[in-house]
């Protein structure tokens, strides 16, 4: 495509899409990924805002946006360089500072990818008790493994230049892609698997806990986007104009890296809906619970008084799976009481207000 027709004083776009430059389209899902990203953040202070402690998965989570914002912006650059452009099309005196730039993205990449699973690894083990805490140890140990295999894998090529190695020359890329491959699937079957069984355990209503299963396992998206990120690198590799096919790997690349960010934020999407109530007129925020649950034709109210009284650890128990001091799932508990309760507390109360006065 050129732009020989545009009138005069128009100049050309600053990145296009055909057949022979995806370097717009890598632009375009680049940043809108980090949109993605930087939103995790920010809801993810949201909702810690709204609990009393900071948690240490709250820590990972930022560690991997910082780390995420400036694999983003390697990737704008590496674009700018060429990358997704048809290898004549390419300037010459670029291309080594582009594979440099491919070669350091793809690092973060996995990096970025190892934060994910060990932030989901202490997210799980803030949910377990103390007797299971080994299973998400466990989990923790592999992730942490997976990402130094990976960074290995990723780093060791063929050549003592490394970034240079983006194609079928190099006859043992493609099988470290392929070990990679296999054992993110591994540890995302098993960071899948282990809320099943810590959910079965609680008690909840079952459609509570298919609720929680649900949310948890949004993760499952993972797999298909490593899988497609491997078939797309498989074709990078066997291409004779890898720069060009390779633009879908790393569009691929990077929409794997944002929702692995993003899903991290599920654990507090609650805060964000406050809709759902259950049939006990248990909603997430104390707002909704009491303003659904009055027209019932059974007075219910939660036990929450306007008088100065001393805190209680059920007074703000407004969430269906709460932590505890040693990190351990308790049944969520909605203590409702009758108006006729209510009403009797009403006037004791009265009648030692006017003794006192008296």
């Amino acid at each position: 495509m050129t732009y020989t027709s545009l009138p005069a004083g128009v100049s050309p776009p600053l990145a296009e899409d055909n057949e022979r430059n995806h370097a717009g389209l890598v632009i375009i899902f680049a940043s809108v990924c980090l949109f993605l990203i930087l939103s995790s953040l920010g809801m993810r202070i949201y909702s810690t805002s709204k609990r009393s402690a900071i948690l240490s998965d709250d820590y990972l989570l930022t560690v991997a946006v910082v780390r995420s914002i400036p694999q983003t912006s390697v990737v704008l650059y590496q674009a700018h360089l060429g990358w997704g452009k048809s290898h004549d099309l390419l300037d010459a005196p670029r291309i080594a500072t582009m594979e440099k730039t491919a070669y350091a993205s793809d690092l973060l990449y996995i990096t970025i990818l190892g934060f994910s699973k060990c932030c989901t690894s202490l997210f799980y083990e803030h949910l377990s008790t103390f007797t299971s805490r080994w299973t998400t140890r466990s989990l923790l140990v592999l992730s942490v493994v997976w990402t130094f295999i990976s960074i290995l894998l990723v780093a060791i090529r063929c050549s003592h230049n490394p970034w240079e190695d983006i194609n079928h020359v190099c006859g043992s890329l493609l099988s470290h892609w392929t070990a990679i491959t296999i054992l993110d699937i591994i540890v995302e079957v098993l960071l899948l698997v282990y809320p099943v069984k810590l959910i079965y355990r609680v008690h909840l209503r079952r459609s509570r806990k298919l609720a929680v299963l649900s949310i948890l396992g949004c993760r499952g998206i993972l797999i298909p986007l490593a899988v497609l990120h491997y078939v797309s690198i498989r074709k990078q590799i066997s291409s004779d104009d890898p720069t060009l096919i390779g633009a879908y790997a790393t569009v691929i690349e990077e929409l794997h890296l944002s929702i692995s960010i993003l899903l991290l934020t599920l654990s507090s999407v609650k805060l964000f809906l406050a809709t759902y109530e259950d049939d006990d007129g248990l909603a997430y925020t104390n707002d909704a619970s009491r303003g659904r649950s009055q027209p019932r034709s059974r007075s219910r109210k939660t036990l929450t008084f306007s008088r100065a009284t001393t805190a209680r650890p059920w007074d703000n128990m407004e969430e269906p799976i709460l932590y505890d001091p040693n990190r351990m799932i308790i049944k969520d508990v909605q203590i409702e009481v009758t108006s006729e309760v209510m009403e009797m507390q009403d006037r004791i109360h009265s009648r030692i207000i006017p003794q006192g006065d008296a």
